[in-house]
């Protein structure tokens, strides 16, 4: 496993990878503008061009000349700034990102603008990404290194206030070290008589192909060459276009001939072979991976973004797998991917040259769906029964690894998750900009966390209410408190702030709450049901539910369903961040007071409102602050603290709670003080609805 989680982690693998998925919205749309361009049904292009005139199809042209057109410019900024980001000095401020990327596309153009100082717009897409890639990862290398030294730094002290402009003058030596060393590389393929370095590296593969004598030898490494590209995040198909249009272009033309000559047709092999047999829904046979994908990883959060790849899969169209998955330079899907559409070469030539299949002797699209090229192609159900074959091994290859892809991911993120949870409770208590917008792991798993709170609270997976009995000094059990609990099924129990903290910046706290109250009132009809109709319900409410105009009718239609007496519920705030003394909370406070539930206030003791609370409101309850408990027996300013605030409360008429209380001699201590109810371990766990109703029903008093 250390082998392989190395090569995920490596800097250079990980800032090409960013680099690449940054520019997934330009492959997305440009993927589209293909696909619509491209859709081979005769009534869809009919219908296009009868509506919208013969020259519709230049609307996604212009789409696609505009994303797909410029990937190697793309990735390459993409690439250098991810690099750039990686570098200390970068991220103390030294040095702007955007620095290190205009000077990578400086050194692509000194190596790809032609002979006669043009720039070919063909060398700014897919097909000069490689070089683009290279570029970008040796210009910004190169840059650092002579940045590190100081020999080739200048210091300069001005009066400049201009950041940017400090920056720039500061960093002229290394980059002009750089623009030298990408000079010479250049003038030494000049030298060699190498004037466009796309057309060389064509010519280059070109011949490698032409060294394989055996057609099956050649067609072989011809598609384990296209995988081996698309590993890298390149586009494989592209960039091997000129050998397709040399090789194997040609060999579907020479089988039509035969056939029109009443000739038996001998090649095997063609442009259509592949497409058809080797890359179902794109490089890697990915729709081979999809299905495994839904067998093996139904739950993951990588069935998001193979739900999203379908689409542009039907029609051989793989870029968002590729690259949101992601695919690119993933250990995991190293071998399958490049050795399931190769297996698929194989398998398809053996059944071919058997007579079991036809051989391909007519033109189809590459955007002909899967079990429709197949039949097209050979005009038999024979070709489209080897595409059923080959999808079934392709997918019975990929399963193994999406498991173990999947098992990795998970025990990196049950890592990720304790420093998830810290950074919740670190947010919590000082009110610092939130988890879900962070573009570190801990961003990822917490919008992974999303997402699957965002199914958990429509479909009830996972999500469930504990209740907290509360007890007063003769034993009696005088209410409970229901509290949220997440089980994942992934990660196991989601501690409460976690959840509370994701599902608010989610925004998905009017429907979670509306969860807690029905169930939670559900719940407690069935313990009042059973002859318990003193006790009384706590439940919390999020703080941004102060502002949902909605919340108290909800209740009060809640209320009525299960016919619960209003006085019987109380809703807890928290005291520390709950009440902001705007208009909006101000008046869902009013319409739960007119309702005729109770208030309570929950972490009393520790914040600035406190008083506020207790001028501002009519509060019922007041919950002392958990750590005003645990330090009630080794604080004596502690145990002043709590004693004024229950003779306030005494004389204000409402009650006090005393949380947390999880030993007899913090009990005894509270009791001694003026406390009369208590809340805690000592007396109970919070229990589920089913273990709190034997929990009361099997003794009416507490036994010390």
């Amino acid at each position: 496993m250390k082998p392989i989680h190395g090569m995920a982690s490596n800097r250079i693998m990980t800032a090409i990878r960013q680099g690449l998925i940054a520019m997934m919205p330009l492959m997305i749309i440009g993927s589209f503008a293909v696909l619509v361009n491209n859709i081979p049904l005769d009534f869809f292009q009919r219908f296009m061009t009868n509506t919208f005139g013969g020259e519709w199809k230049n609307i996604a042209s212009w789409i696609y000349d505009g994303t797909m057109q410029i990937m190697s410019i793309g990735g390459l900024v993409s690439i250098s700034h991810s690099i750039a980001k990686s570098k200390t000095s970068v991220k103390i401020g030294q040095i702007n990102p955007l620095i290190v990327s205009l000077i990578s596309l400086s050194c692509l153009v000194m190596l790809t603008n032609a002979a006669n100082g043009s720039l070919a717009f063909a060398q700014l897409g897919t097909t000069g990404l490689s070089l683009a890639v290279i570029v970008a990862v040796l210009s910004a290398e190169l840059f650092f290194f002579f940045d590190k030294h100081k020999f080739f730094r200048v210091k300069l002290f001005t009066e400049v206030t201009d950041t940017i402009l400090m920056q720039s003058i500061a960093l002229l030596e290394p980059a002009v070290w750089t623009f030298l060393c990408f000079a010479f590389i250049r003038f030494g393929f000049h030298c060699l008589g190498i004037y466009d370095l796309h057309v060389f590296l064509y010519e280059v593969l070109r011949g490698i192909f032409d060294f394989f004598a055996n057609n099956l030898g050649s067609a072989v490494f011809f598609i384990f060459s296209i995988q081996v590209f698309w590993f890298c995040g390149l586009h494989g198909s592209n960039i091997l276009e000129h050998v397709t249009q040399q090789l194997w272009v040609p060999k579907l033309a020479e089988n039509i001939a035969a056939l029109q000559a009443g000739e038996v047709p001998k090649e095997i092999f063609s442009k259509q072979f592949f497409d058809v047999y080797a890359l179902m829904g794109g490089a890697g046979s990915t729709f081979c991976l999809i299905a495994a994908l839904f067998i093996a990883a139904r739950n993951s959060n990588s069935s998001k973004i193979t739900k999203l790849s379908i689409p542009l899969a039907i029609f051989n169209i793989n870029e968002t797998l590729t690259y949101g998955l992601p695919i690119v330079f993933n250990p995991f899907y190293l071998i399958p991917f490049i050795i399931v559409p190769v297996v698929l070469v194989i398998v398809s030539y053996f059944a071919t040259a058997a007579g079991l299949v036809p051989i391909i002797t007519h033109e189809v699209a590459w955007t002909t769906p899967i079990f429709i090229g197949g039949y097209v192609a050979t005009a038999s159900w024979k070709g489209a029964a080897l595409q059923l074959v080959n999808f079934l091994i392709g997918t019975a290859i990929y399963l193994p690894f999406v498991k173990m892809n999947e098992r990795f991911r998970d025990e990196a993120n049950l890592k990720v998750l304790t420093k998830l949870n810290e950074q919740v409770n670190y947010v919590d208590n000082r009110r610092l900009p939130m988890v879900l917008n962070r573009p570190d792991e801990i961003g990822s798993l917490a919008r992974v966390l999303a997402s699957d709170l965002q199914q958990n609270t429509v479909e009830n997976q996972g999500l469930y209410l504990v209740f907290q009995p509360q007890f007063d000094n003769a034993g009696h059990v005088m209410g409970c408190e229901a509290l949220l609990r997440w089980r994942h099924y992934k990660f196991g129990v989601i501690p409460p702030p976690t959840t509370i903290t994701i599902s608010e910046e989610a925004e998905l706290d009017d429907v979670l709450n509306k969860w807690i109250f029905e169930t939670a009132l559900r719940q407690f009809k069935n313990l009042r049901d059973l002859g318990h109709k003193d006790l009384i319900l706590s439940m919390n409410i999020s703080p941004l539910q102060l502002h949902n105009p909605e919340i108290a009718k909800i209740l009060q239609n809640l209320l009525r369903d299960y016919q619960i007496d209003p006085d019987k519920i109380e809703v807890e705030l928290t005291e520390n961040v709950a009440f902001d003394n705007s208009s909006e909370s101000r008046e869902v406070l009013e319409k739960f007071k007119k309702l005729g539930v109770r208030l309570a206030i929950d972490d009393f003791g520790m914040g600035h409102t406190s008083l506020l609370y207790l001028r501002s409101f009519e509060v019922n309850t007041v919950k002392l602050d958990g750590s005003l408990v645990k330090d009630v027996l080794t604080d004596p300013n502690t145990a002043d603290i709590i004693k004024a605030i229950i003779n306030l409360c005494d004389n204000l008429g409402m009650h006090v709670i005393a949380e947390v209380v999880e030993t007899r001699e913090q009990r005894d201590k509270l009791k001694e003080l003026g406390c009369h109810i208590y809340q805690g371990y000592y007396y109970s766990r919070p229990l589920e609805i089913n273990d709190l109703i034997q929990f009361i029903e099997s003794s009416d008093n507490w036994k010390d």
